[in-house]
């Protein structure tokens, strides 16, 4: 090759090596270097350009703790408070931050080559984001705010004492700028270099009003200023409240909200109270359920049973409040359930239908005996009979006295229908009741515990099924064998008769009655009396007396399934008594006087006394 020729080739070539040398270095420092940060590259001012990965994440994460075991004061209204970064739950982006530091000048084999090239001049400082618990600092804020600050806004005042109202108004004061000194926090936080900081104040209004105070004031005025009445309109009851009770049961508070108010309520204790000492007057007790019979046509209702109603603190102390403020000064009271009664509307309808079972009838002649009647009657009007339950004449109306109302009529004393000396005879007549309502037991198939019929017969009476009354005996009782209550109701037409009927539901049963032949007759039973118009040594026959027999009366009772069970009850009537009057020295009770000289002797007399019958 000649000369000339080396000199073009080497003229050509040495230009081109020279061009190529710089992607020669490139290259080689690429393959070098791989696997670091590039130069030139730092985060949040530390130099990691040329460290591995797990390096530069070593020095970043040291410097996370430096930041989060350095403490920072800030000054509020004067007063120092540190605070711990940990505590608002300071954190660096450490491995981000690393991440985006090695992709620092990052490209293919070619484009790369410029941001290689850069790298030897540019600085390239990677953000390092540190982040914050806003809650945590917002709630730092608050206890130093609290702490620091003498004359926040002042939102006045309301009270009343012993009936005068006292009151101030709203005044403004100071508060922490708490979105700025959030801000301020946040970013000194991020800082290496920490200064004590100051963070900024600023006016703090009150949410209140002076209107707002006014208008409070004057609904206060009005309510201490009369006394309250609340009525019981059912009962027709009033309940005063004085002012002064009003005035110590009253409760103002100021309540923040949007629109803010002031808020006036009455003490519930206080109330409760107040109410306490009235409670026996307006609370009712417990009613129990009840039935109501109508007589005309034989429909029993339910009347639902209450529960007891009590004062209710709580409500009353709404409705007190209402009218305290109200332009009457008058309200409601209000009661709320207490006690459940022992026999509910739900008891009463478990019996299911209610009907007439039983009545029976007897006439009433005479007065006195007719109002003693209708003073029994009455008295036992109503009676409930529960199932299983015994009831007696003379368990529910007692003695007979003159004190209740009854009066004297005749009676059987001693075997003799006897009028009217003799307490016996107070309440004389009654038996008449006695028959009646036996004959409802008899009729309606309830369970005969006692009864007694008349000594002697007495023909208003059906015979054998009747009963005479006697305090404390003979009585009338008989027991709800059935498993519905038994009503008695009573009624009388004028002074004519008196009715009593059963109202209830025995299953289905039916009872007839069967009355024998009169048997076992037997002679009166022999009385003497004194008289002193019989001539000594003569009789006269008062009464001529009547035989006495034995009858059988037998409820024939028919059930449901058809099964007939028969009941015979005999009793023996006396008849009665054969009474001969005699002069009392003849029964002996004195001596007799001498005979007369003359020997005319006046006849005895002929007058007979009649027997009244019971």
């Amino acid at each position: 090759m000649n000369a000339r020729r080396i000199r073009i080739i080497v003229s050509i070539a040495v230009p081109a090596l020279l061009l190529l040398l710089p992607f020669v270095v490139y290259f080689v420092d690429q393959a070098a270097n791989r696997g670091e940060v590039p130069r030139n590259v730092s985060v949040a001012g530390l130099d990691v350009g040329g460290l591995s990965q797990d390096d530069a994440t070593v020095v970043v994460r040291a410097y996370e703790s430096d930041l989060q075991g350095e403490q920072v004061t800030f000054v509020v209204s004067g007063s120092a408070y540190e605070l711990d970064p940990t505590a608002v739950g300071l954190t660096a982006d450490v491995n981000g931050a690393v991440a985006e530091a090695m992709d620092q000048r990052s490209g293919g084999m070619i484009s790369g080559f410029v941001p290689w090239l850069n790298g030897f001049t540019d600085h390239v400082d990677v953000n390092l984001v540190v982040s914050v618990d806003d809650d945590a600092i917002n709630a730092h804020l608050d206890d130093w705010e609290q702490d620091a600050i003498e004359n926040p806004a002042y939102e006045g005042a309301i009270q009343v004492v012993d009936g005068d109202i006292e009151f101030d108004y709203p005044r403004i004061g100071e508060k922490l700028d708490k979105p700025a000194a959030h801000t301020i926090v946040s970013s000194v936080l991020t800082q290496p270099d920490r200064d004590i900081t100051e963070l900024p104040l600023i006016d703090s209004v009150p949410v209140m009003t002076r209107a707002d105070v006014d208008d409070a004031v004057t609904t206060l005025e009005k309510m201490v200023s009369r006394p309250v009445l609340l009525y019981d309109e059912d009962q027709n009851l009033v309940l005063t409240v004085k002012p002064s009770e009003i005035s110590d049961a009253t409760i103002v508070e100021i309540v923040h909200s949007s629109p803010p108010q002031v808020d006036i309520s009455l003490s519930v204790d206080r109330v409760a109270e107040i109410l306490e000492p009235h409670r026996g007057r307006f609370e009712v007790p417990a009613v129990d359920a009840d039935f109501e019979v109508d007589i005309e046509t034989d429909t029993v209702t339910i009347i639902p049973s209450k529960s007891a109603a009590i004062l209710d603190p709580v409500a009353v102390s709404v409705e007190l409040l209402k009218a305290a403020t109200s332009d009457t000064g008058g309200g409601l009271l209000v009661y709320k359930d207490g006690d459940e009664p022992e026999f509910t509307t739900a008891d009463a309808e478990g019996f299911g239908p209610i009907g007439l079972v039983s009545e029976f009838t007897t006439k009433t002649p005479g007065v006195n005996r007719v109002h003693n009647i209708h003073l029994m009657a009455d008295t036992i009007d109503g009676s409930v009979v529960w199932p299983g339950e015994e009831f007696s004449v003379n368990e529910v109306v007692g003695p007979r006295t003159e004190a209740k109302g009854y009066k004297r009529d005749g009676a059987i004393i001693g075997g003799e229908v006897t009028c009217c000396d003799d307490p016996a005879n107070v309440g004389g007549g009654v038996s008449q009741y006695a028959t009646t309502i036996y004959n409802a037991v008899f009729f309606g198939c309830y369970e005969d515990i006692d009864h007694t019929p008349h000594s002697i017969y007495i023909s208003r009476y059906p015979e054998g099924r009747e009963a005479t009354m006697g305090y404390p005996g003979p009585d009338v009782v008989f027991r709800n064998d059935s498993d519905v209550p038994v009503i008695i109701r009573n009624s009388y037409d004028g002074d004519s008769t008196i009715t009593v009927q059963f109202y209830g539901n025995n299953g289905g049963r039916t009872c007839e009655s069967e009355r024998s032949e009169r048997f076992n007759y037997t002679q009166p039973r022999l009385i003497y009396k004194a008289n002193r118009a019989v001539r000594p040594g003569s009789q006269h026959v008062a009464n001529k007396g009547s035989q006495g027999w034995s009858v059988t009366v037998t409820r024939i009772m028919t059930m449901p399934d058809g099964t007939v069970i028969r009941q015979p009850d005999t009793h023996h009537y006396r008849g009665v008594s054969r009474v001969i009057e005699k002069h009392p020295c003849s029964l002996g009770m004195e001596a007799c006087p001498a005979p007369p000289t003359t020997t005319t002797v006046p006849p005895a007399s002929t007058t007979t006394t009649t027997v009244a019958e019971g």
